[in-house]
């Protein structure tokens, strides 16, 4: 059971991507509240009879084990949408002390009556966290498909506009092509709730993709007014810091990410790449191998690992991990560019395979779109100064995501481009 949209002062509800660490799990609330490092536990289970629902719900006080709330509810399947709304409005009751008026207010806000778009747009959700190019495509059409059942639900044009944020990061699309249409969904989603801080967000995201800093750092310092306790917020504020080279201040950011969401698989990997981009190579690769432990599937992990080892010269594993992520993530163009660079590398060395990747790199820029500045950075990595500045020139001239964390580590030595699979 999971209260999903509410952002509450004072109380920060853990993450859909952490709780759902423990799906169809037998746990103990003590035992999620030492690992989530919270106070109270949500608990439920939903059993469906013809087209009746049988759910529980139970209010854990996790420091001493006491029962708070609970309650069963007998309703018809397109009654779930109230049964949420009963649930929050009971668990806010119990919480009442910590709440205001127009805090309680906030717990409805953004979402839907509509019981098939709400299911939409939580297909959408759990799409979108994969990060895999067909992954993030259905979010998309899950996305629509929530809008399309209900106009007014802003939630589902926040998703909408964070699929076209994130899609450049993992798909070879073009961000000046996608930067607008975030936008504009994010703006819609504000203009039907100007509350929701993770709305604010996204605009300062799209912003970090077009080099707009100023308007960046304003939108998410509003976003962190509007709900201090959003690891979204925090994180893409954090990807902000990376750009511009508040290392320091980015490390504190990604750290409150991990206090707030721990158990987010991609926060962790961030984690890591925070430590990369600080040269920190030895806590880096701690961090990644625990990524790797919580998650053996997460693609984008392995990508980091072969920044780590190609920086401390492991060419050998280097060539193992670059080809493991667009293995798992079924993106075929780059295995073959992979085992194109492996074979190189097994016959002339290090040096020759980084520039067979960047010639690699640059045929394939041919056939679809790909970001000049990354083959700029491979031609770099390879020692062509001239082919590395005409492709960063090329990409000077248009709208494209800064070197961060998705494709290059600034501060690393070599830049090293990672082959198709994004990890933003």
């Amino acid at each position: 059971m999971l209260l999903t949209g509410v952002h509450l002062p004072n109380l920060a509800v853990m993450s859909r991507s952490s709780v759902f660490h423990y799906k169809r799990k037998e746990v103990d609330p003590q035992a999620v509240a030492r690992d989530l490092k919270i106070d109270g536990v949500v608990t439920g289970r939903v059993a469906q009879h013809g087209d009746h629902l049988i759910i529980s719900a139970e209010l854990i006080d996790a420091r001493n084990n006491h029962n708070l709330w609970g309650e069963q509810y007998d309703r018809k399947a397109t009654d779930v949408l109230s049964v949420h709304g009963e649930i929050t409005q009971a668990i806010s009751s119990r919480l009442r002390e910590r709440l205001t008026t127009e805090a309680t207010k906030q717990v409805a806000q953004g979402g839907t009556k509509d019981p098939e778009a709400y299911q939409l747009y939580l297909k959408g959700r759990f799409y979108l966290e994969k990060r895999t190019p067909d992954s993030l495509d259905k979010s998309r059409g899950y996305f629509q498909q929530a809008i399309e059942k209900d106009p007014n639900f802003a939630l589902a044009y926040l998703g909408l506009a964070q699929y076209y944020d994130i899609t450049p990061d993992y798909v070879p699309v073009n961000v000046r092509d996608m930067a607008p249409k975030a936008r504009a969904n994010a703006e819609k989603a504000l203009t039907i709730d100007g509350s929701l801080a993770d709305a604010h967000a996204l605009l300062g995201d799209v912003h970090v993709s077009l080099w707009e800093w100023a308007d960046a750092e304003r939108e998410f310092k509003r976003a962190l007014e509007l709900d201090t306790n959003s690891a979204a917020t925090h994180r893409m504020y954090w990807l902000y810091l990376t750009n511009i080279g508040r290392l320091d201040e980015a490390l504190t950011e990604i750290q409150t990410v991990l206090r707030l969401d721990p158990l987010n698989v991609k926060a962790n990997d961030n984690l890591g790449q925070q430590y990369f981009m600080m040269k920190r190579y030895d806590q880096a690769l701690d961090q990644f191998k625990k990524v790797v432990e919580m998650d053996p599937g997460f693609a984008p992990v392995h990508v980091d690992l072969g920044n780590v080892y190609f920086a401390t010269g492991k060419y050998d594993l280097w060539i193992q991990e670059m080809k493991q992520g667009p293995v798992m993530s079924d993106q075929p163009e780059y295995v073959a560019i992979a085992d194109a660079v492996g074979k190189v590398y097994s016959g002339s060395g290090v040096q020759a395979a980084l520039r067979e990747w960047a010639d690699q790199e640059k045929a394939l820029s041919k056939r679809q779109y790909e970001d000049p500045g990354f083959v700029g950075f491979a031609y770099s990595a390879a020692g062509e100064k001239d082919e590395a500045f005409a492709g960063w020139r090329r990409a000077s001239r248009k709208s494209r995501k800064p070197c961060n964390t998705s494709r290059s580590h600034p501060g690393s030595s070599p830049c090293v481009p990672t082959l198709g699979m994004q990890t933003c």
